[in-house]
């Protein structure tokens, strides 16, 4: 973890995380509702655990929590605008599970990162006295 003072090159690093979470958004929002022949591959799930992951693993080299869940943050946006209705009442999702392990995968993904990292760093804490 970085412990030091945020920067301007740090700023700018985690803006630039912050719009990579509104594409990890666009892509897991477009990639829910794919199909394998007749059979449901929701793959957007998968985009959103791993790509929320990774972007707050990416940024908490350079800021503390709560600033690493920007990058959530951006992509909870995107999800948000998604579920709601258009101006005619149209709609994106169908209210069905995909939607809901979505939103579950796009934040447990990166929530179990940063409680991983934690418990190892308190052990690693309490090894050394």
């Amino acid at each position: 973890m970085n412990r030091r003072g945020v920067g301007a090159v740090d700023i700018a690093l985690l803006v630039l995380l912050f719009v990579d979470g509104l594409i990890v958004g666009i892509a897991s929002v477009a990639a829910l509702n794919q199909h394998v022949g007749t059979a449901a591959a929701p793959i957007g799930i998968a985009v959103a655990a791993i790509g929320n992951a990774l972007l707050v693993w990416l940024a908490s080299g350079f800021a503390d929590s709560p600033w690493n869940w920007l990058p959530v943050i951006g992509w909870g946006i995107v999800v948000l605008v998604a579920v709601g209705t258009g101006p005619g009442g149209d709609v994106l999702f169908v209210s069905d599970w995909r939607v809901a392990a979505l939103i579950v995968a796009g934040i447990a993904g990166p929530a179990a990162l940063v409680w991983a990292a934690g418990t190892r760093r308190r052990i690693e804490q309490a090894q050394r006295g």
